[in-house]
């Protein structure tokens, strides 16, 4: 009779979580092809909306690269992709968007923020301590919207992180100048390594697909 071993439960719990901390230890590479869809324009959205943003960082700023967040430029995979959506007449290039950023567990994920197209200015309440992920916003400063800040056509952030799959949350805002209507676009998605995802609303969307690199050098980042 073969006699069974077994593996002692702190052994047990050791491997999973150094197999977890190697995962987390990965580098990815994020891809976002950012669209508008030209027959959203006449759409209506209920009022402006202002991201909260205040925790996310900018790719290329110093904080970012001290986070191992690092803009890219090379070998993207969606490259045909975003000239596709350029050429076609339903939709509105916005954006080509690609980084490198660590595998981040739920609890350390950190926002990535986007900010594109015109400044636009917008007032907000002075009070801005609710946690909240949109603040309204005034197109004119009011008794109760008097703080001037300026929103972009696209702004807000886009947020990775690492568990049994990989998320990619978005907290974005399309505003449109004219008409003083702000889009929102509030989703997570579950994701696998590979997949391309289309995350959209009427007014604007966003291809997306987030590769694991193998190894630091992977993939050369841009200075």
């Amino acid at each position: 009779m073969t006699k069974k071993h077994r593996i002692p439960a702190a052994l047990l719990t050791f491997a999973l979580l150094l197999g977890v901390n190697t995962a987390q230890a990965k580098d990815y590479l994020i891809e976002v092809v950012i669209f508008e869809t030209v027959a959203g324009a006449n759409l209506t959205a209920g009022g402006l909306f202002y991201p909260n943003s205040d925790n996310s960082l900018q790719i290329g700023s110093e904080s970012a690269v001290a986070q191992g967040f690092l803009p890219v430029e090379q070998n993207l995979k969606l490259t045909e992709k975003a000239a596709s959506v350029a050429a076609s007449g339903r939709y509105r290039l916005l954006r080509h968007l690609s980084w490198r950023q660590p595998g981040l567990d739920v609890d350390n994920a950190i926002p990535v923020r986007i900010a594109l197209g015109d400044p636009i200015p917008v007032y907000l309440a002075d009070d801005r301590s609710a946690d909240t992920e949109f603040y309204p916003a005034a197109a004119n400063p009011t008794f109760n919207m008097s703080d001037a800040v300026e929103t972009r056509t696209l702004n807000g952030s886009i947020t990775v992180r690492l568990g049994r799959f990989l998320h990619m949350s978005t907290q974005l805002s399309f505003t449109d100048a004219e008409t003083n209507q702000s889009f929102r676009l509030v989703q997570d998605r579950k994701m696998r390594s590979g997949e391309l995802h289309y995350i959209d609303n009427p007014r604007f969307g966003l291809l997306t697909q987030i590769t694991p690199l193998e190894d630091k050098a992977g993939i050369a980042a841009v200075n």
